[in-house]
């Protein structure tokens, strides 16, 4: 059923995807990499900052055994609400000494524009709370894309009458809007502000276990803007926030698995087989999609990206398979986290995501001030043995699962994204494909899907 729901939501993506990709190209062949750079260091702390405000709420609903009440609901919009007034004052006193921090021109209009789009953000997520409880993934998927046209129906032109980076936060205010409204519609319902003190405790109970994991792995996104930024200036982080940008698009799959995860694991939660087999399966499925994806545009991409975005892009290509490997490897780990969060062991998650992010930002910070962008890529590499503990707590709770299929996908994919370094690594991953467990696994999968 987890596979059957997850092929059936990545089809649904698809056009997400393609109307990303085709707004991306559009815009950052106008804006060129400083000024993406400015909306990228504003982007990810206020990203940052939807991390934060929303605090557990909408997993603490999504994993709420039985019906949720419409108490809970209207508490979780209070307490919502509430957080997302609260940052958005903090970041708009702040913005700044954030300003004078990253050393990025252009970064303080567009923070000052596109946090106002916080509080809507964080009132959209108990609507597709309700949808994610469902099942309804196809109604999901169509409140992400009415949300993204949104976006670049009015970012595409302000770009293109040279408004500048602000142009990207006007839209993403206006996509925030529309997200907040076409989820509540497609939900049948509208905000209703209640508050429930034992409800509240437990979200509150909840934001200190999960959240604090979360709040902590986030961090990971303010590398760039606050260590990159003045190392190496605007130009450096629009680079490597392209670059992110790509992946994520490319490895979209990893994040629709983990949501999908979530809400369906927690209805065997009790049932150790069945999650340690959910976890091989997850593995071995995210690193075949994935890794297939992620190598085929790393062979094509020297040839792509500097038609597509103009040649100001081509130093995407230098750093992309170092982040594309950290990026394959969590998705590897992606089941690990779901499970870990079903079975509530949110502050071991925490203490992976610790060491994890302490790795990332230490190496980060002198790397890149003696390597340039390069750093960056190998504060990525860095953090890949760290998943080593989060094997262990796994292991722990549930059993270790079986690495055996998803470990020679993945030396095979890491082999194949570093090409550069001799074309016969391209004929490493087909070899691995060819090997008699592998045949077999794939067979397996091929009659599953086709079932």
């Amino acid at each position: 059923a987890a596979l059957r729901g997850g092929v059936y939501l990545v089809a649904r993506q698809i056009g997400s995807i393609l109307l990303k990709f085709v707004g991306v190209v559009l815009i950052t062949r106008v804006l060129g990499p400083a000024n993406y750079g400015a909306y990228v260091s504003g982007s990810n702390i206020y990203q940052y900052a939807v991390a934060i405000g929303s605090a557990g709420v909408s997993v603490y609903l999504l994993r709420h055994e039985g019906d949720v009440p419409e108490m809970s609901y209207g508490t979780a919009y209070s307490i919502l609400m509430m957080m997302g007034l609260t940052l958005l004052a903090f970041v708009e006193i702040g913005a700044g000494v954030l300003a004078n921090w990253t050393g990025v021109a252009g970064f303080e209009p567009v923070m000052r524009i596109i946090v106002l789009g916080l509080p809507l953000q964080l009132l959209a997520l108990p609507a597709t709370v309700r949808l994610e409880r469902r099942l309804d993934y196809r109604s999901v998927a169509m409140v992400e894309i009415v949300g993204q046209i949104a976006f670049y129906v009015l970012a595409v032109p302000l770009v293109m009458l040279k408004f500048g980076p602000s142009s990207l936060a006007a839209a993403w205010v206006l996509q925030q809007i529309v997200t907040c409204l076409a989820a509540h519609v497609a939900s049948t319902t509208y905000p209703r502000f209640s508050f429930d003190l034992a409800t509240a405790r437990g979200i509150v109970r909840y934001a200190t276990e999960f959240s604090m994991a979360n709040w902590i792995w986030q961090l990971r996104m303010l590398v760039n803007p606050l260590i990159v930024g003045p190392a190496l200036g605007a130009q450096a982080v629009g680079v490597v926030g392209m670059t992110v940008g790509l992946l994520e698009m490319l490895s979209i799959i990893k994040n629709i698995a983990w949501r999908l995860s979530v809400a369906i694991l927690r209805k065997f939660r009790s049932d150790i087989e069945r999650l340690r087999t959910a976890v091989t399966e997850g593995m071995e499925l995210q690193v075949l999609v994935v890794g297939t994806i992620l190598m085929a545009f790393g062979w094509t991409g020297r040839f792509i990206v500097p038609r597509l975005f103009g040649e100001r892009w081509i130093g995407v290509m230098d750093i992309y398979p170092y982040i594309a490997l950290s990026y394959l490897t969590i998705s590897t780990f992606n089941i690990h986290s779901a499970a870990l969060s079903v079975v509530n062991r949110n502050r071991e998650l925490a203490i992976c995501s610790t060491i994890s992010v302490a790795i990332f930002s230490s190496v980060a910070f002198f790397a890149v001030s003696k390597f340039g962008i390069l750093g960056y890529g190998y504060a990525e590499l860095a953090t890949i043995p760290t998943y080593v503990v989060m094997h262990i707590v796994l292991a722990r709770a549930l059993g270790s699962p079986d690495y055996r299929v998803a470990a020679l996908w993945w030396f095979g994919a890491a082999i194949g994204l570093f090409w550069q370094f001799g074309l016969l690594a391209i004929a490493v991953p087909f070899l691995v494909l060819l090997l008699p467990i592998s045949v077999k696994k794939l067979h397996e999968y091929s009659r599953t899907v086709l079932r």
